[in-house]
């Protein structure tokens, strides 16, 4: 049984249904990996970064019966940025679809299928596997294949340059990492990037260092980026620092549905109370 899972469609769904109505406030950032055969099914559900092609494909017909506008990460910044006094997104409901570590199998596999259905999305590369094997040892993207896509619309932001644990880093390492991948990307893309996806667990809880990487966002040109925290992204949070909503091949429609209208969104609680308890035990530990 998949926690998560059950606990949305069977208890904070209805509960939310009963009591809550954002009218349009939020716009559901998906988080994607890879698309691709070779499933990581012995991971638990919610862990695993591989979609097959066939179970994207259903996910974004989804999208599209429902009534979803593709845009990039940019487009969302714009729209959350125009929201009326009342904290509602105008025009149709927006979905920005994400993915991070910038696998080549986004040019063969997902792009596509994006490509059918009028969608477009934004991917976020780390600078120094482009045109290499990632950490994990699966294909990136190319510098022909970046340019190609950028061609077609697909939005490119940073990722870092190395993919490492940016916590443990100094304000002078902080910044090249953000520097040199934005001018690495910007070099092979063509075009002007403005957004940063964090990688890994984002420390939400370390004010110390969210506050001086929010300071150096800014000073290296980002206008918004992405992290790991659970939710919606809706006009009160830091453009920044905006929740995604993890998506993978075991989100089948129930699921999926609950995720864009808000009944997945309980978990970042959950996820904050897990962070504050894991930093108050390093902090124990270490005194």
């Amino acid at each position: 049984m998949r926690l998560d899972r059950t606990l949305t469609l069977a208890l904070f769904g209805p509960m939310r249904r009963l009591v809550a109505r954002d009218g349009g406030a939020s716009i559901p950032i998906l988080m994607y990996h890879s698309v691709a055969r070779d499933l990581d099914d012995a991971q638990r559900p919610y862990f695993r970064r591989v979609t097959s092609p066939e179970a994207f494909a259903r996910q974004i017909t989804l999208l599209r019966a429902s009534g979803y506008a593709s845009v990039t990460l940019s487009q969302a910044l714009d729209a959350l940025e125009a929201a009326d006094n009342g904290g509602a997104v105008r025009g149709p409901p927006k979905v920005a679809i994400t993915f991070d570590d910038g696998f080549r199998d986004f040019h063969t596999e997902a792009f596509p299928i994006l490509e059918q259905a009028g969608y477009t999305a934004t991917v976020f590369l780390p600078s120094a596997f482009i045109g290499k094997p990632f950490i994990t040892g699966r294909e990136c993207l190319s510098a022909a294949e970046v340019r190609a896509l950028a061609d077609e619309g697909i939005e490119f932001g940073s990722h870092s340059v190395n993919h490492g644990p940016l916590v443990y880093l100094g304000a002078d390492e902080l910044g090249m990492e953000l520097r040199d991948s934005k001018a690495a990307i910007e070099d092979v893309a063509g075009r002007a990037v403005t957004t940063f996806s964090y990688p890994y667990r984002f420390p939400e809880q370390n004010a110390r260092f969210t506050t001086m990487f929010a300071q150096l966002l800014d000073e290296c040109g980002y206008r918004g980026g992405v992290t790991t925290t659970i939710g919606r992204a809706g006009p009160q949070d830091d453009r920044r620092f905006l929740p995604r909503l993890p998506v993978n091949d075991c989100d089948d429609a129930p699921l999926l549905r609950a995720k864009l209208c808000g009944h997945y969104d309980w978990l970042r609680s959950g996820q904050r109370l897990r962070k504050r308890s894991r930093a108050l035990w390093q902090n124990w530990v270490r005194a």
